[in-house]
Parts: C-alpha cells; structure tokens; sequence
C-alpha cells in the first residue's frame, strides 16, 4: 500500500480521509490544531508531531483522532524537548463514533525536559461511543535518564556529547516512524 504524506505548516487544520488509503499526517513545530477525522472503511492514519524548543518558545497543539466509520486505524505519536524556558501544552482527543465499530487507536506523547525552566503540560483524552474497538492511550514527560548519560560518558563521550547524543536519539524515534511508513523524504528539523 502506498503512503500519502501530508505536512502540515498552518496553525488550525482540518482533515477529512474519505478515501481508503494509508496517510501520514507530519508537523513540527507548530501550533493550534489538527484533526483528523475518518468517514470511511479501511484507513490507516499516522499522525506524527516533533517539537525541539529553546529559548522560552511556546507551543501548544490540540490534536484529534475521530473515527466515524468502522475498521478504520490511527495512530498518533508527538514527542517533544523543552528547554531554556520554553513550554510545552499538548492535548489530544480520540473519539470513536458509534457506528466505528472494530476500529483501532492509539495516542502516544513522550516529552523530554532539560532544564528546570522548562515546562510540560500533556492531556490525551478518550471519548468512545463504540464498544467493539481497540484504544490506548499514554504520556511520559522527564529529564534525560542519569544511568543513561554515566553509561555513555563511561564509553568515552564528555557529558556534553552524551547528552546531545541522548537528545538525536529520542528525535530518531520520530524519523525512524516515519522510514517505517515508507516516508523517505522529510523535513529533518536540527
């Protein structure tokens, strides 16, 4: 199945796949709103989000999954770093209609946090009317793992090196869904 890729730059989007299909919904960086809603059978919907924050930027982005058709799938999956006093808000709504039967969906947000100024606010949010449906959802927002850093300075990295090594590795868990999907060619923000 061949994947469309849709990028998203504005700050209020809205999507309407009412064709059968494999999409990959991208943004970085911005903020406002992105739904996503799926009126037909048979649609596969990634919805992937980075935002790398510095120097008191802020953002906050409200993201919607809304199923109105059965056998339909998405998938969402933000990550963002703070730092130097910015912020962070993101908050996200899966609704599962009704009538979307055998439907299944996913939230992740996983927020990494380098300095105490820096702030994280994450809601995802669960509305099913369905009650034949798969849907999870999860958050995690943290400092860089303390193990993790000693075990790289411990093979010979400085602590400054470790630590942008860790923060390449955690934008890499983005890019790799993207090549995952199929997506070969994307904006890699530094």
């Amino acid at each position: 199945m061949k994947t469309q890729l849709i990028t998203i730059n504005g700050k209020n989007n809205t999507l309407v796949f009412n064709k059968p299909g494999r999409y990959v919904v991208y943004f970085f960086n911005i903020a406002g709103t992105v739904s996503c809603t799926i009126t037909v059978e048979k649609v596969e919907l990634y919805m992937i989000g980075l935002y790398d924050l510095k120097k008191k930027g802020k953002f906050q982005i409200y993201t919607e999954q809304i199923h109105k058709a059965p056998n339909s799938f998405s998938d969402l999956f933000v990550s963002s770093i703070t730092r130097e006093g910015s912020s962070f808000s993101y908050s996200g709504l899966i609704r599962i209609e009704k009538n979307a039967q055998l439907s299944h969906s996913y939230q992740k947000n996983n927020n990494l946090i380098l300095s105490e100024d820096a702030f994280v606010d994450s809601r995802p949010i669960l509305e099913i009317m369905a009650n034949d449906v798969f849907c999870t959802h999860g958050s995690t927002s943290g400092p860089l793992s303390a193990t993790q850093l000693q075990y790289l300075q411990m093979k010979g990295l400085s602590k400054k090196e470790a630590t942008q090594l860790s923060i390449e590795g955690f934008k890499q868990q983005v890019y790799d869904k993207l090549t995952s999907l199929g997506i070969k060619q994307y904006d890699k923000h530094s």
